[in-house]
C-alpha cells in the first residue's frame, strides 16, 4: 500500500471533527489557519467560533472597521494576523467578488495568504494537488525520510514542498492535506511521539532507526532582544492617558500606555515591574504613577475613560498593567 492510501485511510478514520474543516468553506478554512498559526487549536476554537458569528462572511469582514476586528482578535496575538486578514478580505470582494478564487498564485498575491495557507485553502477547500507544508508537514516528512536538511531553510520548504506535491499524486487532496497535518499535530509531534499508532511506521526510516528525537534538525533561533522601559500611568479624574504610538514597528492599531527608553523618575512613584515577552523582543518595563498635571500631551495621545477601556483595542502587555492597576488603586 502506498504512502497516500495509508494515511489517507487512517485520516477518515481517526481525524478530529473540527468544524471549520467538515465545513469545507474556503473562508472558513482560511480564518481558522490564519488562527492556528502560533496558536493551538483548543485555544482559537472559542476564537473561531466567535469570528464567524461577527464576520460570517468575506464581505462582512471586508466592510468591519479595523478597530473592531483588532479587538476580535484580542488575547490570541501575533495582530498582523488580523490586519492581513481584513486587508485580504477586502482585496477579495475587490478583486474576486467575494470570493476566494481557486487559483493558487491568485490566492498567494491576497495579503497574508502565503504558501502554506494557499496550499491549505486549495487542497481542502478547493481539492487541488496543492501541498501545504508547515511545522508539522516538515516534522513528519523529516523523519519519514531521515533527512538531515535544516527545516529553517527555504530551500528545504521547496524540498519538502516537492516531495509533498508527489506523495500526493493521484490522492484525495483534502484528506491528504489534512492528514499530513493530524499526523504531525496527533502523533508524530515533536516530543512523546506514538509511532506504535502511525499509519506509516513500516516506512518511516527515523522509526526504524531509533532516531526520532533527531529530526527535524532545526537551527537554533537568535534569542529575542530584551529593551527596558519607564511605562506611565496617567490618570485624570475618571479617566486614564493613553495614546497611538507604533514607532517601534509593534502592535500597529492598538492603544497603549505612554512608554519610553528614557525618562526622568524622580518626580514620580514608582507602581511595580511587568515583563512581557514577544516572539522576537521582550519588555521589561518599570511602571510609574505620573499627575496628569506634569505630561504634555503629545499628538495621538488622549484621555480615556474607564467605562471605554473594555472595549478598546489595547496592548496585551499594558491592558494587563491597566488591570492590576484598577483593582488595587481604583
Amino acid at each position: 500500500m502506498e504512502i497516500k492510501d495509508e494515511l489517507t485511510g487512517w485520516y477518515r478514520q481517526y481525524h478530529r471533527k473540527l468544524i471549520f474543516r467538515e465545513s469545507g468553506d474556503p473562508y472558513a478554512i482560511w480564518v481558522s489557519e490564519i488562527m492556528a498559526q502560533q496558536t493551538r487549536i483548543d485555544t482559537m476554537l472559542a476564537y473561531y467560533e466567535r469570528w464567524m458569528k461577527d464576520y460570517p462572511t468575506i464581505e462582512a469582514l471586508a466592510s468591519a472597521p479595523i478597530e473592531k476586528v483588532l479587538k476580535s482578535w484580542e488575547g490570541l496575538g501575533y495582530y498582523n494576523r488580523a490586519r492581513k486578514l481584513h486587508e485580504g478580505a477586502q482585496m477579495v470582494v475587490r478583486d474576486y467578488q467575494g470570493q476566494l478564487p481557486a487559483n493558487l498564485e491568485q490566492l498567494r498575491a491576497i495579503p497574508g495568504i502565503g504558501n502554506y495557507t494557499a496550499g491549505a485553502i486549495a487542497s481542502i477547500a478547493f481539492k487541488m494537488r496543492a501541498p501545504a507544508v508547515d511545522g508539522n508537514v516538515l516534522r513528519v516528512i523529516s523523519r519519514l525520510l531521515l533527512m538531515a536538511d535544516d527545516i529553517s531553510s527555504q530551500k528545504t520548504h521547496k524540498k519538502v514542498y516537492d516531495l509533498v506535491y508527489d506523495l500526493m499524486a493521484d490522492s484525495n487532496p483534502s484528506d491528504f492535506t489534512q492528514g499530513l497535518m493530524e499526523l504531525g499535530a496527533l502523533i508524530c509531534t515533536p516530543l512523546a511521539w506514538k509511532c506504535e499508532q502511525c499509519p506509516l511506521k513500516a516506512k518511516c526510516q527515523a522509526y526504524a532507526a531509533g532516531r526520532q528525537a533527531e529530526f527535524p534538525v532545526k537551527k537554533a533561533k537568535k534569542a529575542p532582544a530584551e529593551v527596558d522601559l519607564i511605562t506611565l500611568i496617567v490618570p485624570k479624574e475618571n479617566q486614564l492617558l493613553l495614546c497611538r504610538d507604533w514607532q517601534d514597528g509593534l502592535m500597529e492599531g492598538f492603544m497603549r500606555l505612554p512608554q519610553f527608553t528614557e525618562l526622568k523618575t524622580e518626580h514620580l512613584k514608582h507602581l511595580m515591574k511587568k515583563k512581557h515577552v514577544f516572539s522576537h523582543r521582550i519588555w521589561h518595563m518599570d511602571v510609574y504613577l505620573a499627575d496628569a498635571s506634569q505630561i504634555e500631551l503629545k499628538p495621538g495621545w488622549e484621555y480615556v475613560s474607564l467605562e471605554q477601556l473594555d472595549n478598546l483595542s489595547i496592548v496585551t502587555a499594558h491592558r494587563k498593567i491597566i488591570d492590576q492597576y484598577r483593582r488595587k488603586y481604583l
